[in-house]
Order: structure tokens, then C-alpha cells, then sequence
């Protein structure tokens, strides 16, 4: 799947800079040119699920006590476009690309970061796209002693449900595609059930 670089956000993290110093101060201690690995991170969004959009906008750093030479995405050099000019050879580099067109499922990227001495290090990037909500079904709601209700359901998602809320309670779950319940819950004007996946698509169904 083709993509797009983008610019990069400023101001640059500050963990990431701590650790290039630190990177850098190490090299110095130990007198020499080059003394570790390139170090590549994606920041936005994290490993895991998120919401899909048209266009996925990936971002993250690279750093390295000698200076990063290339950041290679899939086997394409972000380095090599425009909007990096001046970046190639610097400790610390931010960088930003987007990929169009994507959809629902796993996503799947090899970030490859050569430093100015021919050291590479090589990390796959997974993540989940998920634009698709839950869906929640309720099969019973009967009046139960004490303003209670007894309700019953299932909540369904394509990837995953993690969360489910009655009535502004959350349920203990195990996430999964599907998960059953059966509680009892105040009988409150207006609650509703939640459902929500990993990726922060949300479903709610009324109660009355």
C-alpha cells in the first residue's frame, strides 16, 4: 500500500530528546564514533487497535549517537523526500507519513533506520483498523424487586469488545468478540448500555 510522507509535529517530544542526549552522552563516554544501534519509535497511533480514516496519518522518531542516514517504511527512504532536506545525518529525527485508503483489518509495517556507519535496526509495526462500532442486542428487560431491572444481552464486535456500561456502570468482561450479560441494574430514566471496542467505536442502546 503506497503513502504519503507528511511533516512532522512540533515541538519534539521530550522523552525522545532525553534519550538522544543520553544516546549521545554514552558515545562520548566511551569514545566512540559509534557506539549504538539506531533507535526507531512510532508514537501515533500506538501498536493496537484504532479507528480507521481515509487517510492515516503514522508518526514517530529515529535516533541514533552517529546520526540516521535513512528511515526506510516498506523499503521507501522518507529521507529521500523534500520535506526532510537537511534531516539526513542528525541524532534525532521526527517523522510523519500517512497511508490512504485504508480499511478495516491489520495493518502491517517494516521500519528499517540505517545510521551514517551502515548500522540497521529493522521493527514491524502492527496495527489493527477498526471503524466498525459493536453492536449490543437485548434479549430481556423485566422489572425486578427492589426499582431494579433484570437485563439481559450480548455484545458483539468484529475485533473486540472491551467495555460494556449499564446505566454508567461498567461490567466486568473479558474482551472478546461477543460477551453475554445478565444483571440486575437501579432502574434510572434515560440509562443505556455501552459498548465499546479497543479502538474507541461506541454503541448505545436505551434501556426503555
Amino acid at each position: 500500500m503506497p503513502f504519503r510522507p507528511a511533516s512532522p509535529r512540533r515541538p519534539v517530544r521530550a522523552a525522545a530528546a532525553a534519550l538522544a542526549c543520553l544516546a549521545l552522552l554514552l558515545a562520548s563516554c566511551l569514545g566512540r564514533s559509534d557506539s549504538l544501534a539506531p533507535i526507531v519509535a512510532i508514537t501515533d497511533p500506538r501498536s493496537g487497535a484504532t479507528r480507521s480514516t481515509e487517510d492515516l496519518r503514522i508518526s514517530g522518531y529515529a535516533m541514533d549517537d552517529s546520526g540516521v542516514a535513512s528511515i526506510r517504511v516498506d523499503g521507501i527512504d522518507l529521507l529521500q523526500n523534500e520535506l526532510y532536506a537537511g534531516e539526513r545525518g542528525k541524532g534525532l529525527v521526527n517523522f510523519a507519513f500517512t497511508k490512504p485508503n485504508v480499511a478495516d483489518g491489520e495493518l502491517t509495517m517494516v521500519l528499517e533506520v540505517t545510521d551514517v556507519s551502515g548500522r540497521t535496526t529493522t521493527e514491524t509495526y502492527t496495527l489493527i483498523l477498526d471503524d466498525t462500532p459493536p453492536t449490543v442486542e437485548l434479549t430481556s428487560v423485566e422489572a425486578a424487586a427492589g426499582n431494579r431491572l433484570r437485563v439481559e444481552g450480548v455484545a458483539r464486535d468484529n475485533i473486540g469488545v472491551s467495555s460494556v456500561r449499564i446505566g454508567g456502570v461498567p461490567l466486568a468482561i473479558t474482551p472478546g468478540t461477543e460477551f453475554a450479560f445478565s444483571v440486575l441494574v437501579e432502574d434510572v430514566e434515560g440509562a443505556e448500555v455501552v459498548a465499546e471496542d479497543g479502538a474507541g467505536n461506541s454503541t448505545a442502546v436505551p434501556l426503555r
